[in-house]
């Protein structure tokens, strides 16, 4: 179906309070829906810009604080909520049905004010709970109709006076959407293949990741040491982007999307795999594909930030909760993907400093994404995709050493973007047109690269402009780590030091030693 489009807002502390959104179900052509956009909060009923724990944001305030709609909107322990039309107006007299969940039988409609537009239901202690322990306040409300159904809406245990305001826009399902195709049936492998056909894979790295200092662990660097399972199959990061203050609309501004991820990922509302949690706003998100580019719901997902090493600590258990019953963060059934909001996670990339944050997928033999936080305590998201791949172990020669535990070939029939290496002399002597020179794909030859950078004792920074500018140069192996000096990130190579101003880091040259 096709619906006019809606941005949600959400407030930062959505997930601590352990609410959830149960999308509107598939309507007929026609039909009139209701969008959850707006969600915010309030404590003692004060509209002021605090910071402090649920406190109302200030898009909310600039957005709701009508002069003269205050008092009625100044209430405490209250569930608020409110309709616009399709063309932004506050519409009176809406039926909002307010449900708990521990009682189906109960059901209690409220309208929306006339003048002021919104409908009001208080909260009593019975409505305490506790969602540090993964539990879920009882209330859920929404218009009557086919709406986005709110859930969770309750009073924390920590005493905070709350006020919860959920805000909805009307529109209307244009067309009917086509029935999803069947998946198509597998083919069954064809004997002794060169490698299993597997869609592209080419890896892509928003305009933010460098500057934001994130870098991507290999597998052969995890302390864990996992190994490819009976399917040959490995999770490398395919697509690592970010959102600023929760928007998908791409700017100029400090971590904004890139307009290739958004046209991949940004899912209408609608859609069976709707991306409902989108819009947060200083989270770390991760979506897992398989070998044909399926998500895999239900995913765990391991994410920590007492530093990389703890992956090989089997005494470890700083790894983030899941909500509710779950050990670990999940991938959703409906989008993909899975999240958790960082908090305390500010840091400096200018000074040369580093998010704390790592994640991967739980179980899994998959690269590992660090340096996840908030840039000068910046409200930004970062979204990383795993796709699976799978390897070609190298065939035993008789008389040479084995293999080294973490070694091993990439099969990848087609790698777009990024140059190749250069055939050795001895391959461009070979005259015959079946003996073809060894010339890795990009992603191939960018494992390569990092895994020697490793063993020199420096590590390769996707997407460094200095590392790419040297190459280009030929300025030949690295001798340090980047590092800011005098307003400058630097790098040494063996051939010149390599340097940028932080304030044009495009503008790029080079000095002796």
């Amino acid at each position: 179906m096709s619906t006019t489009a809606v941005t949600r807002r959400l407030t930062e502390w959505f997930d601590d309070l352990n609410l959830s959104i149960q999308p509107v179900d598939s309507p007929p052509a026609g039909a009139t829906i209701y969008r959850l956009v707006d969600l915010f909060t309030t404590i003692g009923g004060s509209w002021d810009v605090s910071g402090d724990r649920y406190a109302i944001p200030q898009w909310a305030k600039e957005t709701y604080a009508n002069p003269a709609m205050m008092m009625e909107l100044q209430k405490t322990n209250h569930l608020y909520a409110a309709v616009f039309d399709a063309n932004g107006a506050l519409l009176g007299q809406q039926v909002i049905r307010f449900t708990n969940r521990y009682d189906p039988s109960f059901v209690d409609r409220r309208l929306t004010q006339a003048g002021a537009g919104w409908a009001t239901y208080t909260l009593f202690p019975s409505s305490i709970y506790r969602p540090q322990a993964g539990e879920q306040g009882p209330w859920c409300w929404a218009p009557e109709g086919s709406a986005d159904v709110l859930c969770g809406g309750g009073l924390p245990e920590d005493g905070q006076t709350i006020s919860i305001f959920a805000v909805w826009r009307q529109t209307t399902v244009d067309t009917e959407e086509p029935p999803a195709p069947e998946p198509p049936t597998p083919e069954p492998p064809a004997p002794e293949p060169p490698g299993p056909p597997t869609p592209p894979f080419e890896r892509r790295l928003g305009r933010w990741v460098g500057p934001m200092n994130l870098t991507i662990k290999s597998i052969a660097e995890r302390p864990d040491h996992p190994t490819p399972g009976p399917d040959g199959l490995v999770y490398l990061i395919k697509d690592v982007f970010t959102t600023r203050d929760s928007s998908w609309e791409p700017s100029d501004v400090y971590g904004s999307i890139d307009q290739w991820a958004r046209e991949a990922y940004l899912k209408p509302v609608g859609d069976p795999e709707y991306f409902d949690d989108a819009g947060a706003d200083h989270h770390l998100f991760s979506l897992v594909l398989d070998l044909h580019g399926n998500k895999i719901k239900n995913q765990e997902l391991l994410y920590w930030s007492d530093g990389f090493d703890k992956l090989g600590d089997p005494a470890y258990d700083g790894y983030a909760r899941g909500p509710g019953d779950h050990r670990y963060p999940v991938t959703k059934e409906r989008s993909g993907w899975g999240n958790i909001a960082m908090f305390g996670s500010s840091y400096v990339p200018e000074r040369g400093e580093q998010g704390p944050w790592c994640w991967t997928p739980r179980g899994l033999p998959a690269e590992v994404m660090c340096g996840g936080g908030m840039p000068a305590n910046k409200h930004i998201s970062i979204f990383v995709v795993w796709q699976a791949v799978r390897i070609e172990q190298p065939p035993v020669e008789p008389g040479p050493q084995p293999p080294s535990p973490g070694d091993y070939n990439i099969f990848l029939p087609f790698v777009s973007g990024g140059a190749q290496s250069s055939p050795g002399p001895q391959a461009a002597a070979a005259p015959s047109a079946d003996a073809t020179p060894a010339e890795p794909s990009s992603a191939v030859a960018e494992l390569i690269r990092a895994a020697a950078w490793s063993r020199v004792g420096v590590e390769l920074r996707p997407g460094s402009a200095l590392a790419d500018y040297a190459r280009r140069m030929g300025l030949g192996m690295p001798v340090t780590a980047e590092f800011i000096v005098a307003g400058h990130r630097a790098q040494g190579f063996i051939g010149g030091v390599v340097f940028a101003s932080l304030n044009t880091p495009r503008r790029i040259g080079h000095l002796t030693w």
